[in-house]
């Protein structure tokens, strides 16, 4: 017997996973304010790590927006190819690979990741991916 509750949590994570897929479409197509629409207010991205330019903890739209706008100027994806997608009640997870040159020092990186979305009524309210940290730092030095 599937209970109500067990349907509404499963009918959240596939809203959740559909949100996800846009976000990282958004991302693809280079639209900010599109990957931004799908973000509260009160959104947290936490991409601190090891010393880089864009590992920070982000607050806010303003916040995301400031990290996109650092990760455009300071790296160029090569490869993002996310692959798999888990979802259970409020979190999605995404699995997948992607490889980047850092403009400064034209170094190449790359990493399998692991990305954790925290999602209330449609909105992302928590960001934080799990990838090789040290080798993006690393690609930063001269």
């Amino acid at each position: 017997v599937v209970t109500s509750n067990f349907r509404e949590e499963i009918l959240m994570s596939d809203r959740n996973l559909a949100v996800v897929a846009q976000i990282f479409e958004r991302f693809a197509a280079g639209d900010v304010p599109g990957l931004l629409s799908f973000q509260s207010d009160e959104v947290v991205w936490d991409h601190r790590g090891p010393d880089s330019p864009i590992n920070n903890l982000y607050k806010g739209k303003t916040g995301v927006a400031e990290f996109l706008a650092t990760l455009s100027t300071t790296q160029e994806v090569l490869e993002f190819e996310p692959r798999d997608f888990f979802a259970n009640e409020d979190q999605v997870v995404a699995i997948g690979h992607f490889h980047w040159k850092v403009i400064e020092t034209d170094r190449e990186w790359g990493s399998d990741f692991a990305m954790v979305f925290t999602l209330k009524e449609g909105l992302v309210t928590h960001w934080r991916p799990i990838f090789d940290y040290t080798a993006e730092a690393m690609a930063y030095q001269s």
